[in-house]
Order: structure tokens, then sequence, then C-alpha cells
């Protein structure tokens, strides 16, 4: 027997308001002071500081990233069925807060002590990605009958704004104008991991965002595969969740790989760098962070929901493909900045939208599925590099730009087979 899929729109309308609401958001804030922070300054500092070479680095993120996305839906029920949200997000959130900001003090002189930042590094980033999925678990206890996909963008755009000021404020540090005596990217993840806990403590202390201890759980009988299965199956035939998670897969990784292959095509192409080529990038942030503000004040229903997702998709492949072929530099800021617009807009549309799909006294188990094809999805543009190097010289970038055009452009057919359901709002 399958759990019964539940009208979100009428989860915790009693309980939680507008300050449970900002304590939610507060959240997003942080993450993406850590999201930038590790490309930007963590990756640098521990290949080209400390000397680890890249594949060693790529095969630790991405062995990090596959244990999030193998062990997320099993921490998801576990915390779904034990009415355990809140601890696993507590823990996770201090876990990866304590790690990143041990990291510039640790020895690194030695194959020993190389090995011992890269394990801190991968461990702090798998408990940074737990918290991020039981945090989006609690998202329909946030909306409390206010409008899912609003709430998921406006959560996003302020994740835009709290990346920025995590940037400047990292920046300063590391430049050694923030404290005297101190600078070098080693610091740049301490004032990043307590942007983030600062940002997690008002989740921490909002008890609306998270289950009580009398609260039915409906779980289904059997073993943990066998009522995986059968949530899955319900979901599965209600909304044809394998059809929506195949095309947030192509979109991910499209967005992820775009963001990637962008500030290189921009650098190979026009000859910027430095400061110049940080402010295209924050061009392509504040678009993105205007794109989400854009849906949050449209509070879009299910069928609007569809055609934005639908529309965004060809959009953002159409756009990819044109910039490909761009040469100047007033095109290239003008493609950067729609691609922003679009991804701004898109993300946090499925993101609001999966939340619907399951029962909400099983987010968590959602969101460990939906982080599963998250983690695996930001690979895939990557993995499209030696295609495009294969090319050689300045037609590299643009061929991987392409090439997540078309990754976006095959989204939409598979989001075309997701059925939203009579259950997943007005």
């Amino acid at each position: 027997m399958s759990a019964p899929t539940q009208n979100p729109d009428a989860q915790g309308t009693e309980t939680a308001g507008p300050l449970t609401r900002w304590a939610w958001y507060a959240y997003d804030f942080g993450n993406t002071a850590v999201e930038f922070a590790i490309p930007l300054y963590l990756t640098i500092w521990i290949i080209n500081d400390l000397g680890v070479t890249a594949w060693a680095f790529g095969l630790a993120s991405a062995l990090s990233s596959w244990a999030v996305g193998l062990s997320g839906p099993y921490i998801g029920v576990s915390a779904d069925e034990n009415r355990t949200r809140r601890l696993w997000f507590t823990v996770s959130a201090l876990v990866a807060t304590l790690l990143f900001g041990l990291l510039p003090f640790l020895p690194r002189r030695g194959a020993a002590a190389l090995f011992a930042s890269l394990v801190v590094a991968m461990t702090a980033n798998y408990a940074f990605q737990v918290s991020s999925l039981i945090y989006n678990a609690s998202m329909l206890k946030a909306a409390a009958g206010v409008n899912v996909v609003s709430v998921s963008s406006r959560g996003m755009a302020l994740s835009f704004a709290g990346g920025a000021a995590g940037v400047l404020v990292m920046e300063s540090l590391v430049s050694g104008r923030l404290l005297p005596g101190i600078s070098g990217r080693a610091y740049a993840m301490l004032p990043a991991a307590l942007i983030f806990l600062a940002c997690c403590l008002p989740g921490i202390f909002a008890s609306k965002l998270w289950q009580k201890k009398d609260e039915p759980v409906h779980v289904p009988p059997g073993q943990l595969h066998e009522r995986m299965a059968s949530l899955w199956r319900e979901s599965a035939q209600q909304h044809k969740a394998g059809w929506f998670l195949a095309g947030y897969f192509a979109l991910n990784s499209s967005v992820m790989g775009l963001t990637l292959y962008l500030p290189l095509h921009v650098q190979v192409a026009t000859g910027l760098g430095g400061m110049r080529l940080l402010l295209v990038f924050a061009l392509v942030v504040l678009m993105s962070a205007v794109g989400a503000v854009a849906v949050s004040l449209l509070s879009p229903g299910k069928t609007l929901v569809r055609r934005l997702i639908l529309g965004g998709l060809i959009l953002l492949g159409l756009n990819a493909l044109v910039f490909s072929l761009a040469s100047s530099l007033a095109w290239m800021l003008f493609f950067a900045s729609v691609h922003g617009l679009l991804s701004g807009a898109l993300v946090p549309t499925v993101r609001g939208a999966f939340a619907q799909i399951f029962p909400a006294d099983y987010q968590a188990l959602a969101f460990g599925l939906f982080g599963a094809v998250q983690r695996v999805s930001q690979g895939a543009g990557a993995l499209l590099s030696p295609l495009a190097s294969a090319a050689g010289g300045s037609s590299t970038t643009a061929i991987g730009i392409a090439a997540m055009g078309v990754l976006a452009l095959l989204g939409a057919p598979l989001f075309l087979r997701w059925n939203y359901g009579k259950t997943a709002g007005p």
C-alpha cells in the first residue's frame, strides 16, 4: 500500500508564518557563499598552492558527490520516518562549518598532510550537501499555504545575493585588506564557513520548520527498499517523476556546464582577465537573481510552472547555441545576461515544483533523490570537455557552450512527459 499524496499547500498552514519563512530563506543566503567559495578559492588553493594534482582533486570531488547521491535518499527516508530532519540539519551544518573553518590551519607539508587536507575538504563538502537536501525538505513547512514555487524562487534570489556578499568578504580577507597579516586563498573558506553557520542558526532554532514528535507519518509496509519503491511507484504513476528527474538532469547539466565554460569562453575570445572577468561573472549572478525574483512575483500555478520550464529550457538552449558563435564582448555580455536570467528563473521553479511531487511527510526522501540527480548532473558538463578539447584553439570553449545548449534542448521533451498532477496546487 503506497502513501497517500497530500496537498502540500495545506501542510503546516496552522503553524508556520513569515518569520519561519525568513529563517528558511536565511540558509539559502549562506549556502551560496560556500558554493561560490569552492570553485573560486578552494579548488585553486588545493591544486595550485598545495600542489594536489587536478585529477586527484577531481576524483575526490566526484567521490564526495557520489557519496551524497548514494546516501541522500536513505538519510532522507530515515529523517522523514524518525522525525529527525532538524537533527540531521543541525549536525551536518555544524560538521561542515567546523571542517571548512579548520582547513587553513591544517599542516601542509608532506604527502600525508596533503591527503588529510583533501579528505577534510571532501568530508566538509559531503556534510554541506547533506544539510542542503534536509533544508530543502522543509520547503513546504516554510511555504505554509503560500505559493511554493515563489518561496523557492525568493530563497534562490537571496542565495545569489549571499554568494556575491560572501565573495566580497572572502576577497577582502585573502587580499589582506580585512585583517592585516592574514592573506592568501587558504583563508577564503573561513569567512565562508562563518557566514554559512550564521545563516543556518535561524533555521536550526525555527521549530515550526521541523517535524513534531507526535506528527503522523504514513510508513508503507516492508523493508527500507520496499518502502522507497512503494513511494517511488506512486510518484511515478501520478506525476511521472522519472521523466521529471531526467529533465532536471539535462537542465542542471546544461546550467552548470555553461557556467563552467562561460568565463573561459569570454577569456579566450576577448582576452579579458582578472577583475574584469570577475565582473562578467558578477553580471551573470545579478541576472540570475533578477530571474528568480521575477518568478517569485509571478506566484505561478501548475499551468504556468509547466510553461515556464518548457519555454525556459528551449530559450536557454537556443541562447547557448547563439552564444557559442559570438565573438564580440558586447554580444557575449548580452548572451551571458540572458543565460543568467533564464537559469535563475528555471532552477528555483524546478526545485519548488519537485517539492509537490512526493508526500509532504517524505520530503527529505524527495530531496535526497533530487540531490542525487543534482550531484551527478553537475559533472556531466565537465565530461564533455575532452570532446571540446579535440577541436583545439579558441573553438574549444565555443563547442562546450554549444553542447550545453543541446543538453538544454534535450531536457524539454523529457519535462514534457511530466505530469504535474491534480494535487500540485492551483
